[in-house]
């Protein structure tokens, strides 16, 4: 016999402007409920095999037709849950780029059934591990017949993907990720007045006049014809209007936004520690090897871990090849070192690259803290201490405070004794008088149960515990 839930007892989203169905948490479990207005489309979608080509092309989140029952509802669907919910800040150029073409993969596929993709926006992606998947089911609507090849998700796609990989291809490093952190940072109109310099040539009443008519043309173009009557249809020129869009509506579709995006297939930032694990092979380093043997030994019942400063992950994978370890998630704040890190396990089922820096993260205001959406058995942060404590004043106390909020039992982490030592033993820079070995571990035995800490290299001394209950 099939369960039945109340509506009330279940946790929901806050705000939402989804027409097809309404989206509740139970327990793990995510489930929709389908309007009553939409439950035939929703039975066609899986009757016709739309939803099962998604899934099995791995372009949507995997995705069934529920036994469980809502009140209220004479349809509910089931997602598989995705894990380590992410966000759009927290991806690589080169992870943007694959959730853009994803959306347009994810479209050419529902176009073939009569649907198209029409809220798309890069929040409405997430990387399952290191494969970017669709998930908002509510943005698969019946295609307008009337509109031609034209696709109403259009310009929703461009600012949500062109715009930002636009602003890595030119090497504005920060602004990208800001599109996604502030909503509004960075405009269409400013987006227009960077790639048409013409257009405030002559002031900026031209220039805004210019970008007006170029917008309204762009959002005309790509409307429902539905939404046009509904916002128009008393309009003296309603018809000029239909005749426009007719006219215009082809030149906003897939395979221009394929076109759009393959031209910003290049980041051009760049980054100060990108190249600092170029000559790195764990393999072969006795201090890696080391603390490789103590996950093994000393960690034995945890099976996942959160790396922070990964840098290109190349220990990340090696803990992976070597230990009983079956998931990572790799961050660092270094766009390109992390984009590395992408590159070299795109597809992977156990490794999830992110964007993160730990000791000042960023997040909006209406999303999770990273520490409310992502955890692990061990979290680890090697070679990385100094840098934060010596150069950045950042305290022991934040910096384990933070490493707690990730773990759920272990902590792996080096102390540096001689502070910014950069292989000279006879110039090795100055450091407080407090930075001891001795300061650090009583700071570690505070905040963790000491399980053990010891030299590893020159310069590295490897703490390791557990977090206190």
């Amino acid at each position: 016999m099939s369960e039945e839930l109340k509506a009330k007892d279940l946790a929901t989203i806050e705000f939402s402007i989804d027409k097809v169905c309404t989206l509740y948490f139970y327990e793990d479990r995510v489930l929709r409920g389908i309007h009553s207005d939409y439950t035939t489309q929703v039975r066609e979608m899986f009757d016709s095999g739309m939803m099962q080509e998604l899934v099995e092309k791995q372009l949507f989140v995997k995705t069934w037709i529920s036994d469980t029952k809502i009140e209220g509802y004479e349809l509910v669907i089931e997602h598989e849950r995705i894990p380590y919910w992410n966000y759009p800040y927290e991806w690589s150029f080169t992870m943007l780029h694959r959730a853009a073409n994803l959306v347009l993969d994810a479209n050419e596929v529902v176009n073939k059934y009569g649907y198209e993709l029409f809220d798309v926006h890069a929040f409405n992606v997430v990387y399952d591990m290191a494969r970017p998947k669709y998930v908002d089911f509510g943005s698969i609507l019946k295609r307008d017949p009337k509109n031609g090849k034209s696709w109403s998700g259009y310009l929703n796609f461009y600012n949500s993907f062109y715009m930002p990989l636009y602003l890595y291809n030119k090497g504005f490093s920060d602004l990208s990720n800001s599109i996604f952190l502030y909503n509004g940072f960075f405009s269409d109109q400013d987006l227009f007045q960077l790639r048409h310099k013409y257009a405030s040539f002559f002031g900026g009443k031209i220039g805004n006049l210019l970008f007006k008519i170029h917008n309204n043309s762009r959002r005309l173009s790509v409307a429902r014809y539905s939404r046009v009557i509904d916002k128009y249809g008393r309009h003296k020129h309603i018809d000029k209007l239909l005749k426009f869009k007719k006219f215009n509506q082809n030149k906003y579709t897939t395979k221009k936004a394929r076109k759009a995006i393959k031209s910003v297939n290049k980041s051009r930032i760049d980054s100060y520690w990108k190249d600092y694990h170029n000559d790195k092979n764990p393999s072969k380093d006795a201090r890696f090897l080391r603390i490789t043997e103590l996950i093994k030994t000393k960690l034995a019942d945890a099976s996942s871990l959160i790396e922070l400063a990964s840098n290109q992950g190349k220990f990340a994978n090696y803990v992976l090849e070597s230990t009983q370890i079956e998931k990572i998630i790799a961050t660092d704040y270094d766009k390109n070192a992390l984009d590395r890190i992408f590159i070299n396990n795109e597809n992977r089922e156990d490794v999830l690259p992110l964007v993160y820096d730990f000791v000042r993260p960023n997040n909006r205001s209406n999303t999770l803290k990273i520490d409310q959406r992502i955890n692990a058995d061990i979290v680890m942060a090697l070679a990385v201490t100094h840098h934060l404590i010596l150069t950045q004043d950042v305290s022991l106390e934040h910096i384990f405070k933070v490493l707690a909020s990730l773990t759920n039992k272990y902590i792996v982490v080096e102390f540096m004794p001689l502070g910014l030592y950069f292989g000279d033993m006879d110039n090795i820079p100055p450091f407080p008088e407090y930075y001891t070995l001795e300061w650090f571990r009583d700071a570690f035995s505070e905040k963790f149960e000491h399980i053990l800490d010891e030299e590893v290299a020159i310069n590295r001394h490897v703490f390791i515990g557990k977090l206190k209950e």
